[in-house]
This record gives C-alpha cells, structure tokens and sequence, in this order.
C-alpha cells in the first residue's frame, strides 16, 4: 500500500496539541496507522510543541487549579503514537475498532441512502455537529456533487475512488474545508469504503440530493 494523499500541516499540529475535535481526531488516528509520513510528521509536531513548552518561562498557579491538574494526573492513560498499519485486522483501523466495535469492514450493517451508495452512522457525542461514519459506494457509482461548510476528513479504507482532485486509495486521506467542491466517482472493481467526519452538513449542490439529506444526515 503506497498512500499519496496526507494530512494538512494545521490539522496535525492540532491533533498534536489536543485540539482537533473528538470525531476528526479520531480519522487521523486510523490515517496513522496506515501512514508512515504522517506519523513521522506528528513525531517531528509533538518535538516541536515539547521545545516550545520547555522554553517558557515559569507562571505561578492558584492552589486549586494545581490541586485539579494533579488530581486528572492519577487517573490519565499513556498517549502513544498509532501502531502501524501491519496491526489492522479485517480491514478496520484499530483506532476505528474502538468505536465500531467490529473487526471486519464486511460485518457492517449498511443503510442504503442513494443508489449505488450506502452509509454506516456511527455514534457521536453529545453537543457534536456534522457527519461521522462509514460510507460505501459502489463501483462507477458517485456522490452528489458537494461543498463542506467546514472541515471535512474523508479516509479511504477498501478500493478507490477519484474526483477533481485525483485519485484516492486505501490509507490515501482527503483534508478539505469549505473551500472545496467535489463529485467523488468509485473506481474499480471493489466499492469504495470511506472513513468520514465532517464539522458541519454537507452542502450539496442539486435540489435532489439537498431533499434526501434531510434523511439520511449527511
């Protein structure tokens, strides 16, 4: 597996800092393990935030605010870099494990939302926006041409697919903002399965496919 397409700079600078929300967080996580540029890029992130760090000269606290960071210190879990992609079972990410709670992406219970096209929601938190799921789309199959009303994260995980700005394939992950329209095409002999987070509903271009979102929310 040879991965083309990476992360923006910003977006792992802010998964670095603890800042990218939970459910784009979580596709870079499953992007890291099948992407050994980007993990070498989060590495050199983290360096970068830790020199920062020690070159600030000490602040006094009051005793309460010390009192709650030792308190979270006793109960936090080690942060470790994702393992690599030798450790995916079945296709599904271990990142993407925790959260499906499947180990095969041919277990998973498809909802058709369009012809050629099906979609697996998963389970959001409570307060976040947008769209975080599984979609599949068939062969020769297409996604209504679409704009993003904010970041947009969209990981290949089984087959292909191109649009106007290439083509995509597994481990291969598409970072975009509200700056880009595209019509993504299933390319191949296999559906494309695709990792998705979104910040914000997806703005579809024709009356048709702004009518069934409202249905299946994207």
């Amino acid at each position: 597996m040879s991965v083309s397409h990476h992360l923006d700079d910003a977006t792992l600078l802010s998964h670095a800092a603890g800042t990218l929300p939970r459910t784009l967080a979580l596709v870079v996580d499953a992007h890291l393990e099948m992407c050994p540029h980007c993990r070498a890029a989060l590495k050199a992130a983290n360096a970068i935030g830790g020199a920062l760090l020690s070159d600030l000269s000490p602040a006094p606290v009051s005793s309460s605010l010390k009192d709650a960071v030792m308190g979270r210190i006793g109960s936090a879990t080690i942060h470790r870099l994702p393992r690599a992609q030798a450790a995916r079972q079945g296709g599904v990410p271990l990142a993407l494990q925790r959260v499906l709670r499947l180990d095969s992406l041919d277990d998973i219970p498809w909802r058709k939302s369009a012809p050629g096209v099906h979609i697996h929601k998963l389970p959001k938190e409570a307060g976040e926006a947008g769209f975080f799921g599984l979609l599949k789309i068939a062969p020769g199959a297409a996604m209504p041409e679409h704009g993003h009303g904010g970041s947009e994260l969209t990981l290949i995980l089984q087959g292909a697919y191109h649009d106007e700005l290439g083509h995509f394939g597994e481990g291969d992950i598409a970072d975009h903002d509200e700056s880009v329209d595209h019509t993504p095409v299933a390319e191949g002999e296999q559906p494309c399965i695709c990792l998705v987070a979104t910040q914000a509903p997806t703005r579809f271009r024709s009356w048709p496919a702004r009518v069934m979102q409202k249905f299946i929310g994207i």
